[in-house]
């Protein structure tokens, strides 16, 4: 049996060679720069078997969980069947359970598909036609909920929006792949800070990642921004005030650009403004990526590590 599969395919490794070195020799495509295990170009996904530890060194405990690896300084002992880090793999069968309105210009899109491994917080691709796929992030909990739950904004003459809102019915057939990213819960300590921050429907994969964290226990502060264009925007505001008034340890603090508006004012600086402990905070940041750059930026020159800020910034596609 080779130490190494690529995809589907054998890939031959010699003693002491590296998984970098090996995809070369096989005339695989694998992008790297420094081949020293420091500008993580080179990161691919273990699918199979268990990648040597220092082989993610410098990576995140979110990396690690899902399998990332750096081929350029992994030598293995032992089998490994390795993907591309972006790579979505097969997609599946999907049934739409339910689409509604949470807003104006929100949809909640619930499928069930049987078999999707997923954290609360990653994100699938939803493949409604051969030329027609998006990326939607997941506000769903696979302990607790039959089905994945997405939510998405409807751009005027968008494609897929006009799919969701003239074509699409429960019972309906899709396909999901995936999942992707790191954005979730898992590998945060249970005592200290957590601060979601996201606008527009960033709620989502941190609306995941809040009922993650609550079902695993989080004893330390959560503390939930969400900011909007305008307070109808502001969308699971109830069942978020609800929740919130529920449990001593969250803050929900939902705030809307329109300065007119009862809860005005940018999210980003009110969630600035408020938090005192970058340097124990985890921080999770969800929405446009102007916005989560910003943030990253700020968080990071205020003391947060870059290690303890996990994000999802979306790229509108219509």
């Amino acid at each position: 049996m080779s130490l190494l599969t690529y995809e589907d395919r054998p890939v031959d490794i010699a003693p002491g060679e590296t998984v970098l070195e090996a995809l070369l020799r096989a005339g695989i495509d694998a992008p790297s720069s420094c081949r020293t295990g420091n500008c993580q170009t080179c990161m691919h996904r273990v699918v199979a078997g268990t990648p040597p530890e220092d082989s993610q060194s410098g990576l995140t405990e979110a990396q690690k969980a899902i399998g990332l690896f750096l081929p350029c300084i992994c030598k293995p002992k032992a089998p490994l069947t390795i993907v591309s880090r972006d790579d979505a793999g097969a997609s599946i069968d999907a049934v739409v359970h339910s689409i509604e309105r949470v807003s104006h210009d929100i949809v909640r899109l619930r499928v069930e598909a049987e078999k999707f491994e997923y954290r609360p917080g990653q994100f699938l691709e939803l493949i409604a036609g051969a030329d027609l796929k998006r990326h939607y992030s997941l506000a769903s909990h696979p302990e607790d909920d039959p089905y994945l739950e997405m939510h998405i904004r409807l751009h005027e003459n968008g494609r897929m929006s006009r799919r969701l809102t003239e074509a699409l019915e429960p019972g309906h057939r899709l396909h999901v792949a995936g999942p992707s990213g790191t954005c979730f819960y898992e590998g945060v300590d249970a005592e200290q800070p957590l601060v979601l921050i996201g606008a527009g429907t960033g709620l989502a994969p941190l609306y995941g990642v809040l009922r993650d964290a609550l079902k695993r226990g989080h004893r330390g502060p959560i503390r939930l921004y969400h900011g909007a264009r305008d307070s109808r925007g502001l969308y699971l505001r109830d069942e978020l005030e609800v929740l919130a008034a529920a449990r001593d340890n969250l803050v929900y603090r939902p705030c809307a650009l329109d300065l007119n508006a009862p809860l005005g004012g940018d999210v980003a600086a009110l969630a600035l403004d408020a938090e005192t402990e970058f340097e124990h905070s985890a921080f999770f940041l969800c929405g446009g990526v102007n916005l989560v750059n910003r943030l990253k930026h700020e968080l990071f020159m205020r003391g947060a590590s870059l290690r303890s800020i996990r994000f999802d910034a979306f790229i509108p596609a219509g």
